[in-house]
Parts: C-alpha cells; sequence; structure tokens
C-alpha cells in the first residue's frame, strides 16, 4: 500500500512568487544594460561623425598654403576623351553624280587623349572669402592608349565648318559656297592634324573672325589646349555661390 503525500502549497506558492521577481530583476536589468548602450552609441556614432565631418573640412579648406586648397587648384585626377572623325569613303561618287549618290561614313578608332585642368590666375580677396580664377585645359597624347602608328591615319574627313556654310544653302550650292570653301570641296587629309591642328582655305578666310589665343590654326584639341575656360568667382557664406564672367 502507498501513500501520497500532499505538498505544502504556500511553500510552491512562495517559490514561483520568488522566480518570477528574480526573472522580472533579470529583465529589468537587461533593459537597462541595452538602453545604456545604445544611448553610448548614439554618443559616439554623433561625436565620431562631427569628428570625421571637422577632419573632412579642415582636409578641403579652402585657405592659401593649405592642402586643401594645393589638391584644389592642382587636382590629382586626369580625364581620358576619346576622340572619334568621320571618314567620307566615297568622295568620287558623290563628286561624279551627287543627285544620287549616298554619302557613306566610317567611323575611324578613338584616338586617346589626356586632359588636364589646373586653377590660374587665382586671386583671393582682401577678406578672404572669395576667390577668382580660370581655368586652363592641357591635352596630351594618351601615353598607353594613342596607338603610335595613327599619326599617319588619312582620309577625307566631314569638315564641320564647311558643313555649316553649306546649310545655308539649297540643294545645288550657290557660288558663294565655292567662294568661301574653295573648289575643292573633299580635302585628303591626315587625322591626327584634324584634332591637333590644321590650315585650310577656308579656315583661312575666317581666320580674323575668330577669337582667342590659338587662332594660327584650327582643330577640336588646338582651340582648347592650353586655353582659358572662362572666369569664375567663388564667394564663402551660408550659400555658397559660383559666379562665371
Amino acid at each position: 500500500m502507498h501513500t501520497i503525500k500532499k505538498m505544502d502549497t504556500s511553500t510552491t506558492n512562495a517559490s514561483n512568487t520568488q522566480r518570477k521577481k528574480k526573472t522580472t530583476k533579470r529583465i529589468v536589468v537587461e533593459i537597462i544594460i541595452a538602453a545604456v548602450i545604445i544611448a553610448l552609441a548614439i554618443v559616439l556614432c554623433l561625436n565620431l561623425r562631427t569628428l570625421v565631418i571637422n577632419r573632412i573640412f579642415k582636409l578641403i579648406e579652402l585657405k592659401p598654403n593649405s592642402k586643401g586648397y594645393d589638391t584644389w587648384a592642382n587636382p590629382p585626377t586626369t580625364i581620358t576623351r576619346d576622340y572619334y572623325l568621320f571618314n567620307i569613303t566615297n568622295p568620287i561618287e558623290i563628286v561624279t553624280d551627287p543627285s544620287s549618290a549616298t554619302v557613306f561614313l566610317k567611323e575611324t578608332p578613338p584616338y586617346s587623349y589626356l586632359l588636364n585642368s589646373t586653377k590660374q590666375d587665382i586671386q583671393w580677396s582682401d577678406d578672404y572669402k572669395a576667390i577668382s580664377y580660370s581655368i586652363y585645359r592641357s591635352f596630351s597624347r594618351h601615353e598607353t592608349r594613342f596607338n603610335p602608328s595613327s599619326v599617319d591615319d588619312t582620309g577625307v574627313f566631314v569638315d564641320l565648318l564647311r558643313a555649316t556654310f553649306r546649310t545655308q544653302f539649297e540643294a545645288k550650292p550657290a557660288p558663294a559656297f565655292y567662294a568661301l570653301g574653295g573648289k575643292n570641296v573633299f580635302y585628303h587629309r591626315n587625322a591626327i592634324e584634324q584634332l591637333e591642328g590644321f590650315t585650310s582655305e577656308l579656315f583661312n578666310i575666317v581666320k580674323d573672325k575668330m577669337t582667342g589665343p590659338n587662332i594660327d590654326k584650327s582643330g577640336f584639341i588646338y582651340r582648347y589646349n592650353g586655353s582659358r575656360n572662362y572666369n569664375f568667382t567663388i564667394k564663402a557664406g551660408i550659400k555658397l555661390r559660383i559666379c562665371f564672367i
């Protein structure tokens, strides 16, 4: 015969109450610790953000004889530009039968150049809150991407200057078109000279009306190489302003 002892209910209730109190205290402590950690993290992030921003501003601060100024005046980056020309492959056919001939164009391989822009003519205001400058551009052949053999490339290239004059006339050019551009409509030319500088009958006619430092020749790169790109003025303050002159 087995005897079943009845457990003391009061003892069991007391034990459960203690466990609940311990669990509640542990949860409260964990919440407090988590809140403290989050608060510290927020404070550290805000301070770190301020430190990083101040560090960046110190590096890029635009003032005389500073690292930011030297980097701004002579950027370490170099721009690579690829230039393409369009070669007319059937000029004789166009001259022989212009009414029915179709102009066929062939794109040249890319001619790669390096573009370096520097600030010059720099002038500070008396209070050093404004700076005026000019941007000068310098082109050079890309050291690895420019094919040395391309200096011998030739073709009958689209003359943008002559094409501009051509749009002023009807389907059949007026005598003035030939008077301005010469009788030879299609010139066989060197490709690199079209970029780095060339002369033509039409160029010599309009040369006197051209402005800028490079007017001895024409050419996409020649006209820009070493030339000044506007005058700029930066004014410091709550609202930064850039003026173009």
